[in-house]
């Protein structure tokens, strides 16, 4: 019995294939076992058309990748597009954080919208990379540092799994310390930490039956592949990462 029976893509991984379509990739994605998407760019598709696709495949948009300028600029037409083909969350995948200050100005942009988003009905996360697990003066990340100055009620978190080990942080721990606010987990693998490659799922260090077991436990809603570097092909990568993690 597999631990979790919906596991979903961030369609990034594909971005090799875009030129080639979304409706073919959707198809793939759902022909390979994914039950769910997470967005980062829409193919030039309209809503009703992207709905339709989704519709037809039995896959979930469990998530959108929204930049903050985007978010800032055209709100309304985002939050419109993605209440019609029915995404859960809203994420914001990176933001400038190179020390407080920009922390702290992070933290006043996603206060702003993050109101709006919420009662528009979806949830609102942000996306890590490495840069937010560097430490301010007190020897605090400053991930943590956002998460206090937003606050639960108003953003949940996505961890980037990779992206936590890539920057040397102790990743279950940071987990069981975040219990209940972190609701999306990017499921991406790294080699080792002298390399720091991108591999496929069942290739590296990381220990993805643990990951979820603990994911579960803390309240995470929704498990995601999102891959950035493929030996073979993204497709041959992307089939071998979801056949991994729905046999754990």
């Amino acid at each position: 019995m597999p631990l979790i029976k919906e596991f979903s893509l961030q369609l990034y991984s594909l971005r090799s294939e875009a030129d080639k379509g979304i409706a073919p990739m959707l198809r793939e994605v759902a022909k390979v076992g994914y039950t769910g998407v997470e967005f980062a760019g829409y193919g030039g598709l309209s809503a009703p058309e992207m709905k339709k696709l989704l519709t037809e495949n039995k896959l979930a948009p469990v998530g959108t990748h929204v930049s903050i300028t985007r978010l800032n600029e055209a709100l309304d037409e985002e939050l419109a597009f993605n209440k019609e083909i029915g995404t859960e969350y809203i994420i914001v995948p990176h933001l400038k954080m190179d020390g407080e200050a920009d922390v702290r100005e992070a933290a006043k942009n996603l206060r702003a919208i993050a109101p709006k988003i919420r009662a528009a009905g979806f949830g609102f996360a942000y996306h890590n990379h490495a840069h937010e697990f560097a430490k301010d003066a007190s020897g605090r990340y400053l991930i943590d540092l956002l998460s206090e100055l937003v606050p639960a009620e108003e953003m949940d978190l996505e961890l980037d799994l990779y992206w936590a080990a890539y920057a040397g942080a102790d990743y279950l721990s940071w987990m069981r310390g975040k219990a209940g606010r972190v609701k999306l987990l990017h499921i991406k693998q790294i080699a080792d930490f002298e390399t720091k490659k991108c591999v496929d799922l069942d290739e590296g260090v990381i220990d993805f039956r643990e990951i979820i077991k603990v994911g579960l436990e803390l309240g995470v809603l929704h498990f995601i592949l999102e891959q950035e570097e493929f030996a073979v092909s993204p497709y041959v990568s992307i089939k071998k990462g979801c056949e991994h993690i729905l046999s754990l």
